[in-house]
């Protein structure tokens, strides 16, 4: 487990614009969108605190005023009407809401509000997704400074950093509130990074610190320095679990690439241990069974019942590598011809979620991922017991 406390970030913004991906939502919706704001028409707003955040908070604050935006201490302010067209907020947040400035037409930085009341992790972080549900849009300070997020010194959660830029399986819609639903059940600390259907991350250097690497993506070619920091997480000795369309996540197959953008085509069979070569029919979806060999272990627990229908495809992923243990099977009947029986094609055992060892890393990957697994407690347990087998240092 990674203990994570950030003092002082050494970036400095020095830029004519800032780049915010906005987090909000709407309905049970949770949504990512990256913004431009001219840094001489931005308003920081922020009332002070007394406690290890305002070290992050001063060093924001001094890189903002030397890009000429403007600073406002509210406490100095009698009036918290302030009219200027780009507002952001952070500091302290007053327990009473009655008395807590206009935030709906500000963009608030989640990190870097301090709660005073709040008596865990969890409250803190429920009052700020409270105050999204109200439409308030919120950003990351790694926005501004780079690094990572601020986090208490006590605060030591493992850290899973999730990448997402999936909307071919909907993942980009669906994998926020699973995560956040995952956080508040596991105890564990999540940041997602969202790609927003591009091959680049806001916050990438969140993996430096992370227990756990999460991804979700399809056929994209990262940016150098990203992949290179990805591949560096690979080979760190820590967790990886990959999902669906990662096998081929990283292969934008003949397309041409964007400057300083690679393709990892080896990732799917040096690290996954897979040999993904395409997909069974789509509109016949497959059926999952457990491993009944390993019903037993920590990543099919409560896997209840152990046979259930997926409406994704069956991914023809066979041989997988030799030291993969599989915990569950696809298998479906396809054809091309439903009334000549002749063509018709059974698919037996397919391997669809595995864990191996890749040098010291610990690799889960699971074909699951379809939009409609997601509704699925199978798919939900057997995801969260793979991020758990990921940072058990205790287990092969």
């Amino acid at each position: 487990m990674t203990t994570i406390f950030v003092m002082l970030i050494s970036v400095t913004i020095n830029a004519e614009t800032y780049d915010l991906q906005l987090r909000s939502r709407t309905d049970d919706k949770i949504e990512y969108k990256t913004i431009k704001l001219n840094s001489e028409e931005t308003t920081f707003m922020f009332l002070p605190v007394q406690n290890e955040m305002k070290n992050n908070i001063k060093k924001l604050l001094d890189d903002a005023k030397a890009n000429g935006s403007k600073i406002i201490n509210l406490r100095s302010k009698i009036k918290l009407d302030i009219n200027d067209k780009n507002k952001i907020f952070l500091g302290t947040l007053p327990n009473d809401p009655k008395i807590r400035p206009d935030l709906k037409d500000a963009i608030v930085i989640r990190d870097l509000i301090n709660i005073p009341d709040a008596k865990s992790y969890l409250d803190r972080e429920k009052i700020i997704i409270d105050l999204e549900k109200q439409g308030v849009k919120t950003i990351s300070s790694v926005d501004l400074l780079g690094g990572q997020a601020f986090r208490y010194a006590d605060d030591n959660r493992p850290h899973i950093v999730v990448m997402i830029s999936d909307d071919h399986y909907k993942a980009d819609t669906w994998m926020p509130p699973l995560i956040e639903k995952f956080q508040n059940e596991s105890g564990f600390y999540f940041t997602i990074l969202h790609g927003e259907g591009g091959a680049i991350f806001h916050g990438i250097d969140e993996i430096d610190t992370a227990d756990s690497l999460v991804i979700y993506f399809r056929r994209l070619a990262l940016r150098e320095d990203q992949l290179n920091k990805v591949k560096k997480f690979v080979d760190s000795g820590r967790g990886v679990v990959g999902l669906r369309t990662i096998c081929h996540g990283f292969d934008p197959s003949d397309r041409k690439l964007a400057s300083n953008h690679k393709r990892w085509k080896e990732f799917d069979n040096k690290i996954l241990g897979s040999n993904y070569h395409g997909h069974g029919e789509d509109k016949l979806g497959s059926e999952i069974s457990n491993n009944p060999e390993l019903e037993n272990t920590p990543i099919l627990k409560d896997v209840k019942p152990s046979t259930w229908h997926s409406t994704g495809s069956v991914y023809f992923m066979n041989p997988v590598a030799e030291n993969a243990t599989v915990y569950q099977y696809a298998h479906s009947i396809e054809t091309k011809d439903p009334d000549k029986q002749k063509k018709k094609k059974i698919i037996e055992k397919m391997p669809v979620t595995w864990t191996r060892i890749h040098g010291k890393t610990k690799i889960a990957f699971t074909a699951l991922g379809h939009w409609d697994d997601v509704k699925e407690p199978q798919f939900q347990k057997v995801f969260l017991n793979l991020i758990k087998w990921s940072i058990d240092k205790n287990k092969d």
